[in-house]
């Protein structure tokens, strides 16, 4: 056999998968430090089971998986898988080939395999025992563990020639026999205590189980005689039962009947209410309605007034506008004709300019000018003269057209201001008028606001109230109900109570004596004087038994006088506990706290009794050794450590009784005093607390409907107010809306005044400017007239003197020039004016268009109104109409809402009168039930008993032999349970117990046999492997003793060595020394030896080990290091001499190692934090 390949994936350093194929010889496995070649052996080591951490370089077994370097990232988790050649059978499996794999998970998790196949750890560790192959084992050896071996003391240094020995089997089987030795002593000293305390209880449970049998015997014929007045007594009551549920019944079909008339009628109660709840609705809704056909019939109205307003303005519009368009056709004509005018005059002027050119040019050649020529120029002036004359004539009549003009647009414009005043005032008015109206609606809207909002909160506070009414009176009615149900059980409970209903027979005439004061000194039964809490009622009473009716007296005297009663009545018997005679009876105070500590533990039974503390004796005597635990697994855990000594009950009522028995089970039903006496000052105290809740309600219920009747009352106030709000509301909006109508046509006007006004003072700015004009032409006429005159006069003059000096003609040249300067701007300032004049005609023009426009628009519109009025006449009529309708729909329904008010109160006191009868027969029936419970409580009272004491139904039980003769029955009865009293406390369970105890005493009798038969089995073995691991050892160190002697001088070239046990005696624990002396040296300690000279002896002492015990492959992780280069040599020679028998793994960096190597294989780490392999095989490369 040997290593054929090793595979790593994500272990340690090897990120990625990498394969080493192993052949037999020497394979050397190289690389720098820290290159990651060590984690090879790592992995070799982890995959045979490795466990330690630690002994892997980590922390956790998680750090051998790779953790990630700069460029990779963390892998999830680690695999190792080693390959085996098995052909020669060495592994002991049925394959040529095994392998091994290990996983492991960076959640926690981690897996084995064999051969592919899941296993576990043990199966790896049992496969390579004693094979050299194990983890431990010396087939792999670092450099740790050579210091390890040559460091270690010599005890320890003794499981390397353990293993080489292979008795670690031995060992292992050993250990585990002495464990079971020891586990066999152990059981074998519990048979035998257990065997001890059977041997006492033998005796007295033979004698408890033959008193047994014969309380079972007494007890069956008690037990036919006792069903049959049951049955008897049962059938009775349920035949007056019978007549009571036929009665009940009769009252109960009335009082549904009634009820169902009731829910009729309070259904139609709350449909009239949501009736006249709609018809205040629609009132509301139909009130709306009037106020918005009132204020739509005005709105209407209004408009009516409003469009015969309009028209009657739109006429003296029209009216207007013709006048104004008559006015604006003259001056348009006017301007017309002006600016004809102008351009005539501008004509002339431009003549006259060019006349005085002339006239220049004729006195500049005037020098040579003749008579005829001043002759012409004096006519020419004449007829200039004329043409002013003209002009001035018609700039006259224009200035008196334009005077008349302008006065009848002043008084137009004076009688139009005084209207738009009138208006303005008008309008001031109207505007308070609307301010003090707007004012008066949302002040009447404010008021009618908040009775809506009242009405509404009041509706909502109404309808609250009425559903807390209805709730209230409801539970109050379920209260009536309760209180009927608790005091019929309650009734019941007292009969029961003063009955001392469950009492034996003894026990209830010795009470009843009592009360009728026929004995003393007697105190009660024990379930009397002691109260328990709900919870732990049935284990109380399950402790007790029949003690709980066991009579307390205050002392033995009073114990004999009632005995003597019950015999001279012949009426029963009873158990007394006299109070001075009475002792407690307790456990041991060591017993108590060891069971006090086990969970299931609650407490001793008299602690959880509430009772007088004159009565602590009679409650210890009979509790004060019995235990209460939480559950039956519990109780039998506590009963074994009280050693079955004492009775351990449940909160369930299950018993582990004194001995190991257990009783146990349940019934459908049982009776309890303490539960029944628990329930009754339950109930009365909920009687009571009920009675006050009904006390109350009820106040609360007469008060709450006095307050739903004011608030009905409330809201129809509110409702009579607020239809008296909204008529003043739309009485308000009509006189607004009348108001804003008038307000909106009076504007209208005085905006039509306003714009008539602003017409008139353009027209009367624009006659001005005309006046202006005018008389600014007329004045220049005025100077060209006296102009032309003088020249007239001067020429004239001139002719007259005949011809004037030079002197004369040249100043005469200067005026002709002068005035052409005064001719030129004249005609500049008339080239002016004609544009002005023409700008002017435009504007009239287009003026007059545009009214004519608004003549044709206004002319139009007439026409259009003629249709709005017609359109307005509908719309007047169709809301007087709906006006109409509406004020009878709201007639109408007010008069529908007071009938269905009138009928709803009428049902009201109809359904109060049947609510009243209804409670007669709530109130029947509630007698009739009271009756009928307490008859079901008897009934169930003798149910309960066939149930509790005899497990049968009341149709099983009626099964059984009829009673004949009652009286000879009920005798029979009492002269059993005399007998069955006289037994005393009976201990059922002894019979079974007994048999139970018999049966385990023969059981584990037979057991103690074996257990000592088992011990001798185990001593023998034990001793056979002391001998079998002796001789393996002795054999197998001598045999290594002598071959580390050869090796050592073989390795150092001399010298000698040997191996000294330190007890030669005891061979099991001896531990192995190594002395050495190397060449030149004295014999001494291997501690006193060099480095190198150690590890050479390390190295000597595996090589001698592999010669006695030879493995199939060695993995060395530089042992060698501490070796000179010469050692290394003999080291390398030494291996390749042992390599024909085992294969060898070395991880080296020493040259010389490297040279005996048959393949190497490099370890680089080219990329930080991860190894890469590379291989050569020396054979060839050579």
């Amino acid at each position: 056999m040997f290593l054929k390949r090793l595979e790593v994936m994500g272990f340690k350093s090897f990120a990625d998968r990498i394969g080493i194929d192993f052949v037999p010889g020497v394979t050397a496995v190289v690389g720098p430090n820290g290159s990651g070649k060590s984690n090879v052996t790592d992995a070799i080591r982890w995959v045979l089971g490795e466990q330690s951490a630690k002994s892997l370089r980590g922390a956790k077994m998680e750090d051998v998986i790779f953790s990630g370097s700069d460029s990779r990232k963390p892998l999830n988790f680690a695999e190792v898988t080693l390959i085996l050649d098995n052909t020669d059978g060495r592994v002991p499996l049925d394959y040529s080939e095994v392998s091994v794999t290990r996983r492991v998970f960076r959640s926690g998790e981690s897996a084995y395999l064999l051969n592919k196949q899941n296993c576990r750890l043990k199966d790896i560790t049992d496969l390579f025992m004693d094979s050299g192959l194990g983890k431990e084992a010396f087939s792999i050896i670092s450099q740790g563990r050579v210091d390890e071996i040559l460091n270690s003391k010599a005890e320890e240094r003794r499981s390397i020639f353990e293993e080489a020995a292979g008795v670690l089997k031995y060992k292992q089987r050993k250990k585990k026999a002495e464990v079971k030795l020891n586990e066999t002593d152990e059981n074998l000293n519990r048979v035998l205590d257990i065997l001890h305390e059977l041997d006492g209880r033998m005796e007295p449970l033979q004698i408890q189980a033959s008193t047994a049998r014969d309380y079972l015997d007494m007890n069956e014929q008690l037990k036919d005689a006792d069903i049959a007045l049951l049955a008897h007594d049962a059938g009775n009551l349920e035949q007056e039962l019978k007549q009571l549920t036929t009665d009940a019944a009769a009252h109960t079909e009335k009082e549904q009947q009634l009820s169902a008339e009731i829910n009729t009628k309070e259904q139609t109660v709350v449909k009239t209410r949501q009736s006249l709840a709609d018809l205040d609705r629609k009132i509301d809704l139909a009130q709306n309605g009037l106020v918005e056909a009132s204020a739509e019939t005005e709105k209407w109205q209004g408009r009516k007034l409003l469009m015969s307003e309009k028209k009657s303005n739109a006429h003296r519009q029209a009216q207007q506008l013709q006048d104004n368009l008559s006015a604006e056709k003259q001056e348009n004509d006017f301007l017309r004709k002006k600016h004809s005018e102008q351009l005539v005059l501008l004509e002339e002027r431009k003549v006259e300019q060019q006349t005085i050119r002339t006239a220049i040019k004729q006195l500049e050649e005037q020098l040579n000018r003749t008579p005829a020529d001043i002759d012409n120029e004096i006519e020419n002036c004449k007829s200039v003269y004329i043409d002013l004359m003209n002009e001035q004539a018609t700039v006259k009549n224009e200035l008196k057209n334009i005077g008349l003009q302008e006065q009848q647009l002043s008084e137009s414009s004076g009688r139009i201001a005084s209207q738009r005043r009138d208006f303005k005032a008008e309008l001031a008015k109207l505007e308070n008028e609307k301010t003090q109206a707007e004012k008066n609606v949302k002040e009447v809207r404010a008021l009618l606001d908040d009775k809506r909002q009242q009405y509404k909160d009041s509706e909502v506070s109404y309808q609250l109230q009425k559903k807390a009414f209805d709730q209230k009176q409801s539970m109050l009615f379920q209260a009536y109900q309760s209180q009927k149900q608790l005091a019929a059980r309650i009734d019941t409970l007292q009969e029961l109570e003063a009955d001392f209903s469950g009492f034996f027979q003894g026990v209830r005439e010795v009470l009843v004596a009592r009360e009728k004061g026929q004995l003393t000194g007697i105190r009660g039964a024990v379930a009397e004087i002691a109260q328990v809490e709900k919870n732990y009622a049935k284990a109380i009473e399950t402790a007790l038994g029949a003690s709980s009716q066991h009579i307390v007296t205050e002392n033995e005297q009073h114990a004999r006088e009632a005995i003597d009663f019950l015999r001279k009545k012949r009426a029963g018997r009873s158990t007394f506990l006299p109070m001075t005679v009475m002792k407690p009876r307790k456990i041991p105070e060591h017993t108590l706290t060891a069971v006090s500590r086990h969970p299931s533990y609650i407490n001793m039974a008299y602690e959880l009794v509430n009772y007088d503390p004159q009565y602590q004796m009679i409650i210890e005597n009979l509790l004060g050794n019995v235990i209460i635990a939480e559950d039956l697994k519990g109780a039998n855990a506590i009963a074994k450590a009280t050693g079955n000594r004492f009775r351990v009950v449940t909160v369930e009522g299950d018993i582990v009784n004194a001995g190991g028995s257990m009783t146990g089970g349940a019934n459908k039903t049982q009776a309890s005093f303490f539960t029944r006496k628990a329930e009754l000052e339950q109930l009365l105290v909920q009687s009571g607390e009920l009675n006050e809740t009904i006390l109350t309600a009820e106040k609360t219920v007469q008060k709450e409907q006095a307050e739903v009747k004011a608030a009905e009352e409330s809201i129809q106030i509110l409702r009579t107010e607020g239809e008296k709000y909204r008529d003043m509301e739309a009485e308000s909006s009509i006189i607004l809306r009348e108001i804003e109508a008038v307000l909106k046509t009076t504007l209208e006007r005085y905006q039509l005044f306003e714009a008539e006004q602003k017409n008139k003072e353009y027209d009367l700015t624009a006659i001005t400017g005309r006046k202006e004009t005018a008389s600014t032409r007329l004045a220049s006429i005025i100077e060209e007239l006296n102009a032309i005159t003088v020249k007239i006069d001067e020429l004239t003059l001139f002719k007259q003197q005949n011809e004037s000096a030079r002197d004369q003609v040249l100043e005469k040249l200067a005026e002709q020039k002068s005035l052409f300067a005064v001719t030129k701007e004249r005609v500049i300032q008339l080239t002016d004016s004609e544009a002005e004049l023409f700008e002017r005609f435009e504007r009239s023009s287009r003026k007059l268009q545009e009214q004519q426009k608004e003549l044709q628009w206004i002319q139009s519109e007439e026409a259009a109104k003629v249709y709005s009025d017609e359109e307005i006449l509908r719309e007047i009529e169709a809301w007087s109409a709906k006006k109409m309708q509406m004020l009878q729909t709201v007639t109408q329904t007010k008069e529908q809402r007071a009938k269905q008010q009138d009928g709803l109160n009428e049902l009201e006191e109809n359904l109060k009168e049947q609510q009243r009868i209804y409670k007669g027969y709530v109130e029947a029936v509630r007698i009739c039930e009271v009756k009928s419970t307490r008859l079901e409580v008897q009934i169930q009272s003798f149910i309960n008993q066939l149930e509790t004491n005899y497990q049968l139904t009341l149709k099983q039980a009626k099964e059984f032999k009829m009673v004949d003769e009652e009286a000879a029955v009920r005798r029979k009865v009492k002269l059993l349970k005399q007998s069955i009293e006289e037994l005393g406390p009976v201990h059922i369970g002894a019979i079974e117990e007994f048999e139970h105890v018999s049966d385990r005493h023969a059981f584990l009798t037979e057991q103690r046999n074996d257990l000592n038969e088992a011990k001798d089995t185990l001593r023998t073995l034990i001793r056979e492997m002391d001998g079998e691991m002796t001789s393996r050892f002795d054999d197998t160190f001598h045999a290594i003793r002598k071959q580390f002697q050869l090796a050592f001088k073989e390795l150092f070239g001399g010298g000698s060595a040997d191996l000294v046990l330190t007890d030669p005696k005891d061979m099991l624990r001896t531990g192995v020394e190594i002395i050495a002396q190397p060449p030149g040296k004295k014999l001494q300690n291997l501690s006193l030896l060099s480095g190198g000279e150690r590890a050479l002896t390390a190295i000597a002492l595996l090589f001698a080990i592999l010669n006695v015990r030879p493995v199939p492959f060695c993995v060395l992780d530089e042992v060698e290091a501490a070796l000179d280069e010469s050692n290394v040599v003999r080291y390398s020679q030494y291996l390749k001499k042992f390599s024909e028998d085992t294969q060898f793994i070395v991880i080296t960096h020493r040259k010389g190692t490297m040279e005996g190597a048959d393949v190497l294989y490099g370890i680089t780490m080219q990329e930080s934090g991860i190894s890469k392999l590379v291989s050569v095989k020396l054979e060839e490369k050579i």
